[in-house]
């Protein structure tokens, strides 16, 4: 639903400027939370430490959601699914250098798969089709990999806020990653307008999207942990392509199609391994 909002390609809706999307994505996610934060009442008062932690948690993710509106609106919004698979690649790794949880032989080989289906092959494809140079398109699926390490930073992050209720981490981050947006909206001197009828779309995107997605995530984090948590929910990536061939009427090709087949087998057997 974010690509007609931020590319000026797509019909339908004006553009606007993705610091000023992501602003009220998240300032209406945090304003949604604020009075449901105040329904709870907490068993301890959150340790300094924990704050910390959470305004860390939402300017990361609030970079992490720049990254990848950026990329939507130079890339298409297939690429966009496909590429945010990424962040597993990028999860596995820190896991391997920062915490030495190396995989096993019978993981690699899916690992591989992952890696070639959601970065290898898709930017690969574009950079042919483009003759070999940096087109807006590739840039466009660089900035989409980049969200993916960032999002994957988030998930370390988000095992460090400690016992804090979920909506208040929610709610938290939201507001820090608003304030984030805010003030880089004022170093970059961005245009501080927007068209009235594009904020039902954007509040429900930060709501639901953005506010949902922490919302269960962050209690998958703490439930199963970080790696499972990233496999389970990259399963969206099938929905996203479906939707973007539905409702934005994108073209999918062999290479995506090969690149959604890559991926799915390698989740599938990469899942298969760490329950066996």
């Amino acid at each position: 639903m974010s690509k007609p909002i931020v590319d000026p390609n797509v019909n339908g809706i004006a553009p606007i400027e993705p610091l000023m999307v992501v602003f009220i994505m998240y300032m209406a996610t945090g304003l949604f939370f604020t009075p449901i934060t105040k329904l709870q009442k907490s068993v301890a008062p959150i340790k300094k430490s924990s704050y910390a932690v959470l305004v860390i948690y939402g300017v990361a993710s609030a970079c992490s959601t720049l990254a990848f509106s950026f990329g939507l609106k130079e890339t298409s919004a297939t690429n966009a699914s496909i590429l945010s698979n990424s962040e597993i690649v990028f999860t596995v790794l820190i896991g391997m250098i920062l915490f030495k949880e190396y995989l096993a032989k019978k993981e690699i080989l899916p690992f591989v798969l992952i890696a070639a289906g959601a970065i290898i092959l898709p930017i690969g494809s574009d950079i042919y089709e483009h003759r070999f140079s940096f087109s807006e398109f590739v840039f466009g699926d660089i900035m989409i990999v980049i969200s993916g390490f960032i999002y994957c930073l988030c998930t370390f992050i988000a095992k460090h806020a400690g016992n804090v209720k979920t909506t208040r981490v929610v709610q938290i981050m939201s507001l820090s990653g608003a304030l984030f947006c805010f003030a880089m909206m004022l170093v970059f001197q961005t245009p501080l307008s927007i068209d009235l009828s594009a904020l039902p779309i954007l509040s429900f995107v930060g709501i639901a999207g953005i506010g949902g997605s922490v919302l269960f995530f962050v209690m998958a984090v703490r439930l199963i942990g970080a790696v499972r948590t990233i496999l389970i929910f990259s399963s969206a990536t099938v929905f996203g392509v479906v939707y973007s061939a539905i409702y934005l009427l994108e073209s999918v090709d062999i290479f995506t199609v090969s690149s959604l087949g890559i991926v799915t087998v390698g989740l599938y057997r990469l899942r298969y391994k760490l329950a066996a």
